[in-house]
């Protein structure tokens, strides 16, 4: 095992274009860290440069204390798992887990005594004879985890390996994952597009935007304490509620909402971006003292445990920049002159569309944003 380092890496493609930009991190020996972020964010061609399937076109890429940037791929000692399993169709399970291993001539016998404990590890002993085509999708990726751990390399690289699954088995691999790095303490680097996948697997997580890092965080301060607006609205589902405020001493104001303000943003500013929390609005009746706002809804899902909750405020709303041309497209479409906010409660609460209905605002919850940079504010 060893720890991963990224000294200010970037990689520009033909004619310009930056697909990860002057990234710095490191990944400790042991950690589980979860490369997360829109399409196209270069999330991927991160990994793939730390494997050495992309050259860098500046800065370093460590494993350990050994400077790997121009080492060749299989030279790394570093094991890929990727979306599309990539397992040798005419081979049995059994040879696949041992293909690896017979290209570094090790001994039958070594072979067949690490095959056969990686199988009874993945819970495989069952299937070795078998063919991939005779597997189901949970087997195969099963499969391809194997042939990454029988290398016993010194750490894992991921990209979206569970994405091909349907939602249930998704879940069950995910445990899988989880317990699999208990067992084996090696660090994992995990490309993904699902921040629930993010949230529930890694020690930290990387949030990259157009190639540039934006926050690297625990999923728990992500949460509570996003620096950015895009980390804000990327992290959390139903996303961060936004709204422009005015704020004054201890009061905001806001769509014609006056708002007590225990901990107000610091700086010269009077207006500012507030983000609340869909799980931060209750109904008022069960959070009697907190200060309400009162919504007249206009959409209700009922998601069994919860129910999500839409309505309006007389607002407009947060726009964030977009990040490509099809973004772009998508926000004009839905632009409206009056801010969209949810707020997620707990299943049971009777709530109808068009019902009035008072929420409360846990306002020792709120998030203050620079409203021109899109950073936190300060003393928030």
């Amino acid at each position: 095992m060893a720890s991963i380092t990224l000294d200010h890496v970037s990689k520009v493609f033909d004619k310009g274009v930056t697909a990860v930009d002057d990234v710095a991190l490191e990944i400790g020996d042991g950690e589980f860290l979860v490369l997360v972020g829109p399409s196209g964010c270069g999330k991927s061609t991160l990994l793939r440069m730390i494997a050495g399937l992309e050259e860098t076109t500046s800065g370093g890429v460590y494993l350990g204390d050994r400077d790997i940037t121009w080492v060749p791929p299989r030279e790394r000692n570093l094991a890929m798992v990727f979306q599309n399993y990539a397992l040798y169709p005419h081979m049995t399970v059994r040879k696949n887990l041992a293909f690896s291993l017979k290209l570094k001539r090790q001994p039958k016998a070594e072979i067949a005594a690490q095959v056969d404990r990686v199988a009874a590890m993945l819970g495989l002993e069952d299937l070795l004879e078998r063919k991939p085509a005779q597997l189901s999708g949970g087997q195969r990726q099963r499969v391809a985890m194997g042939r990454a751990l029988v290398r016993e390399p010194e750490a894992f690289l991921m990209d979206e390996p569970l994405s091909n699954l349907d939602a249930k088995l998704r879940v069950t691999m995910r445990g899988e994952l989880a317990e699999l790095h208990q067992r084996t303490g090696t660090t994992t680097v995990y490309v993904t597009h699902d921040q629930i996948e993010a949230m529930t697997l890694g020690h930290r997580v990387a949030v990259l935007r157009s190639g540039v890092l934006q926050q690297c965080a625990s999923p728990t301060e992500l949460f509570h304490r996003p620096v950015n607006l895009f980390c804000a609205t990327f992290i959390g589902s139903p996303e961060m509620n936004l709204v422009s405020a005015e704020v004054h001493g201890d009061e905001a104001r806001f769509a014609g909402i006056d708002l007590p303000v225990p901990s107000p943003p610091e700086g010269p500013a009077s207006s500012w971006v507030l983000g609340v929390r869909p799980s931060d609005l209750m109904v008022a009746s069960s959070a009697p003292g907190l200060p309400t706002i009162t919504a007249d809804v206009e959409h209700v899902e009922h998601l069994g445990a919860s129910v999500q909750v839409t309505f309006s405020l007389s607002a407009p709303p947060v726009q964030l920049e977009a990040d490509t041309e099809d973004e772009e497209l998508e926000l004009a479409a839905v632009r409206s002159d009056r801010a969209r906010w949810t707020a997620e409660l707990p299943d049971g609460v009777g709530v109808t569309v068009g019902d009035r209905i008072d929420l409360a605002v846990l306002t020792d919850r709120l998030h203050w944003f620079d409203p021109t940079s899109g950073e936190r504010a300060p003393g928030t």
